[in-house]
Order: C-alpha cells, then structure tokens, then sequence
C-alpha cells in the first residue's frame, strides 16, 4: 500500500486489479493497487521492466479498463481518455508528415476548438518555446534528433493544458547528457506550471531529481504498489550539488536496497516454478554429397 495522502485526492487508484483469461484463471498484472496522488503533486513510480509500469498508466490515462476497482479523479470515475490527462510515451509518436508546428497545432485544435487562427499559432509558439525549439519550427520529425523529438511530444502534451501530466518513462531512449537536459526542462516546466504529474521510471536517480514522493511497484505478475519513499530535499533542486547531500545518498541507498530486495524475491520465486526440460539430443545432420559434373 503506498502512503496515503492528506486531504481529498486529486487522483486515485482504489483497490484496482488487471489480468488477461477467464474470470476464474485470470492472470493479474496488477493487483490491489492503491494511490493517492494530490492536486500539483509530483510522483514517481518506479519498478523494473515487466512490472506493469505502463499498464499502470493506461489505467490511470483511461486508455484501459481496472478488471477491478476503480480509478478516480477528482471523485469522479475516469472510463475513458480525455484532454484533462496528458500522457507522454517512450516513443515519440509524432506523425511524419508534418512540421513541428503542426504536430503541435493539430492536437491544440481537436481540445481547443474554438480557438481562432491566431490564437492557435501565439498557443502553439509559446510551448514551442518552452521547450526550446522556436528555430525547428518548421523541421519535419526525420530532421530532429531523438532528443528534439522528445522535447516536440513534451511541447504537444503541454499544449493541451492536461491537469494530469502522465510520463511513462519518456527519456528511457535517451543519452545520459540530453536525458538529463530533459530532466531539468521538465523539472522547471514542473515548477512554472504546477502540474499534478505521475512518473513512471527505472531510474532512481531521476525519481529523486523530480519527485515529491517516490512508490516501487513490485515484481509481476500481480505487481501492487509498496510504501512510499517520501523526497524531503528542498526544491529547487540542482543536479550539480544534489548527490553530495547525505540525505540524498541515504534515500538512493534505502530505495536501492528495496529494490534489489524485490529483485532477490523475485528470482527465488522462479527458481521454484522452474520446470525441468527432458535432454534431447540434436539429431545427426550432414550435408548432402555433391553429384558428379556439379
């Protein structure tokens, strides 16, 4: 269970499981997980490749159904996708055929409607410049660098106005040196805009550079969320000086260890389910013999 927050949560998870096959042999990806997350609040979920990390936020995005349980925000059911949670992916999925701009205009116009021309392009140019690309404006994605590419998908997200800002790992692709540019535009973006943000992450790192609270999610199958590690380093927060803090060394090392704790269990676990393969020998192959004048 991870720590529950003071006041009415902004969003929740309640007591929500997911899992493929028939009801009575289903097969849980996540089971019984429960979070609060409250308004401007920024939280990093953080777990190993398999988890269910992003199952976690396309439940939370709507873009997937709770088998049970429910997800809320504000109070209110979240059944499906909406422009009030913006989700940025590992991928950039920006389309080919269109500029910067236009990747950005084209998701401004389907929530903002009634937007004129003018107010479309001076919306567009301003995430645009937040996220430094006012001189690739009208480069298409094939010129960009992975990087950029991101920063374009970052700008769309935020373009959109989303209350929730949903980041299922987006800098995992990423070099170490633009990750961690990425990381800090999306730490000062954070600080500008007050969004309430979720962070799925590998990176401890990272979740410590951003967070307010960090929540391992366990091995799968039937992965939950564990108690949380709360982020008492004071805000702004500079890379530079941050991992000579003796707080910060001791919450990287608490949150490693439990995690390789996770790791260990994990492994015994399959080390019992392991079943034992019959040894088969390779038949014998030899190539056939040429034929004569060949």
């Amino acid at each position: 269970m991870s720590e529950v927050i003071t006041g009415t949560p902004f969003l929740e998870l309640d007591g929500v499981a997911i899992g493929f096959g028939p009801e009575k042999t289903r097969t849980d990806i996540l089971r019984d997980v429960n979070l609060e997350v409250g308004e401007n609040e920024f939280v990093a979920i953080i777990g190993f490749s398999g988890s269910g990390k992003s199952t976690l936020v396309s439940l939370l995005a709507g873009l997937e159904r709770p088998t049970e349980g429910e997800v809320r925000m504000e109070g209110v059911e979240v059944t499906r996708p909406g422009p009030r949670r913006g989700v940025m992916f590992q991928s950039y999925s920006l389309l080919p055929w269109l500029s910067v701009f236009g990747n950005i205009e084209l998701a401004v116009k389907q929530v903002f409607p009634s937007f004129s021309s003018a107010e479309v392009r001076k919306h567009v140019d301003r995430y645009i410049e937040m996220v430094n690309l006012t001189d690739a404006c009208d480069k298409a994605p094939h010129e960009l660098s992975g990087g950029m590419r991101q920063r374009v998908s970052l700008a769309r997200t935020l373009a959109m106005q989303p209350d929730v800002l949903l980041l299922d790992e987006p800098l995992s692709a990423l070099d170490a040196l633009t990750r961690a540019v990425l990381q800090d535009e999306i730490l000062q973006i954070w600080e500008k805009e007050k969004k309430t943000v979720v962070l799925i992450t590998n990176d401890v790192d990272e979740a410590i550079l951003l967070a307010d609270r960090i929540i391992p999610l366990t091995m799968g199958p039937e992965a939950t969320l564990a108690d949380a590690f709360p982020v008492d380093l004071k805000r702004p927060r500079d890379r530079r000086t941050l991992t000579d803090q003796p707080a910060y060394q001791r919450l990287k090392a608490e949150i490693t260890s439990y995690l390789v704790g996770l790791n260990k269990e994990a492994r015994k676990l399959r080390s019992k389910t392991l079943v034992a393969m019959p040894e088969v020998k390779p038949r014998d192959f030899k190539l056939p013999s040429m034929m004569p004048g060949r």
